[in-house]
């Protein structure tokens, strides 16, 4: 076995097919790797004279790694999803129980905590991803966990209290001053207010101006990764429109049974008007939004801003959750970016997001020609890691998947269904040459 991990070798691969995404994909296909780089590809045989080992892996497939672009590590730890028949609302109920329970003298919550994301990380990484887009709401050192994806972590922040600060806590803060240190550990900073229906107007405005300044002071240091997304939970209720227009329903007696309603109702905003607010970060990315096309003015403003924004469907948690699937016709519809997530353990059985692609393909709602993007490129451009991973080209960073389908497949066509096949092996996965998941002999 060529041992690969953490350390940079030179080879090239042969496969039976090759998708770089942003070019047609490859028939009897080499690849070539150098110091963690991809320094060529195309049809056999390479022109070379190099002398560099081959590594002939029959008729598999290489893609560029895939992309998750919304997680929620810190529940890697549960057995099985929460439960969700009772829809978002109780299924919160549940989280916040979950959360409150957490720890022992013997086992602090934080070390659970810990254990879980790593436990998670390294679960994705099997399933062939090399970058996550997590929700952070702990402290917890992300860039200490090694042989993982990369990450943009985005500290997740929310409040319905008058009393809460208007700027932003001082650990995000901190982590932001701190983001250049750890970027180059893979582990790169964003923010997350986490929903219209739990956070105040003037939070979301605190972390879009926190955004601005983080990028303004990282370009004056030159720093080649300036960018600060922003994630927030959207339109993933029937009932959140109710609640922010009226403050009743569900969500106001989740909030009084879990006591934290605020003595003065709090100041919140539409739909709309946060579609508009995460448009004016580096950019924005709607999660879930499974909703959205009920409510006119905000598709009227997603389709205005659909160059700053990003959706991020989780199917499965999506479906379990509400019993349909995101309305993903419209979605198109509009020109806006799709990317896929699989959330967390707390509402999916795994983390593969091969599997929530393959929900949709399915269903009818996209094609694997049109699923590949969703779990690579678009995905790369949500968590603007777009120079870096995403797509197979000569220069970038060697993030790439092999996968073992049950059988040769003869065309691109059936490649590319093979690729979300239940039946095909995610056999190495691959982040900046290093093999983070798997094998390779």
């Amino acid at each position: 076995m060529l041992n690969l991990r953490r350390q940079h070798r030179s080879f090239i691969i042969r496969s039976k097919w090759l998708f770089p995404v942003t070019r047609p994909p490859l028939e009897n296909a080499w690849l070539r790797v150098e110091r963690g780089v991809v320094t060529g590809f195309g049809v056999w045989p390479p022109r070379t004279d190099k002398c560099i080992n081959v590594i002939d892996k029959g008729d598999s497939i290489i893609t560029p790694g895939f992309v998750n672009a919304h997680t929620h590590l810190e529940f890697s730890s549960c057995q099985r999803p929460f439960d969700t028949k009772g829809g978002l609302h109780e299924w919160i109920h549940e989280v916040v129980s979950w959360k409150r329970k957490q720890g022992s003298p013997s086992t602090p919550a934080h070390e659970k905590v810990i254990a879980a994301i790593a436990s998670g990380a390294h679960e994705s990484a099997a399933c062939g991803v090399v970058a996550l887009g997590e929700i952070a709401t702990s402290d917890i050192a992300y860039n200490q966990i090694l042989d993982r994806p990369r990450l943009r972590v985005f500290h997740e922040v929310l409040g319905l209290d008058h009393s809460t600060n208007k700027s932003l806590p001082p650990r995000v803060v901190s982590s932001f001053r701190d983001s250049q240190k750890i970027s180059r550990g893979g582990v790169a900073v964003g923010l997350s207010p986490h929903a219209p229906y739990s956070t105040q107007w003037h939070i979301g405005r605190a972390a879009v101006a926190s955004a601005q300044n983080n990028r303004a002071a990282r370009q004056r240091s030159r720093s080649m990764t300036c960018v600060t997304p922003l994630a927030m939970h959207l339109a993933e209720s029937r009932f959140e429109e109710e609640f922010l227009h009226k403050q009743t329903g569900p969500f106001r007696t989740l909030f009084n049974d879990l006591g934290v309603w605020p003595e003065h109702s709090p100041k919140l905003a539409t739909t709309a008007d946060w579609i508009s607010l995460l448009a004016k970060s580096d950019r924005g990315l709607i999660i879930h939004g499974t909703y959205l096309v009920d409510n006119q003015q905000a598709m009227a403003r997603l389709n205005r801003h659909r160059h700053m924004l990003a959706l991020v469907v989780c199917p499965r948690t999506t479906h379990a959750l509400s019993g349909n699937l995101p309305p993903l016709t419209d979605f198109k519809k509009s020109g806006v970016r799709v990317c896929l997530g699989t959330d967390g353990r707390g509402s999916n059985p795994d983390l593969s997001i091969r599997a929530e692609a393959a929900c949709l393909i399915d269903a009818g709602l996209i094609t694997p020609q049109e699923a590949l993007p969703m779990i690579t490129s678009n995905g790369a451009w949500a968590l603007g890691f777009e120079h870096r991973t995403g797509s197979i080209a000569t220069g970038r960073p060697a993030d790439f998947v092999i996968l073992k389908p049950s059988g040769p497949p003869k065309t691109s066509d059936r490649a590319a269904a093979a690729i979300f096949d239940a039946t095909t092996e995610v056999v190495s996965t691959f982040r900046g040459g290093r093999l983070i998941a798997g094998e390779f002999v």
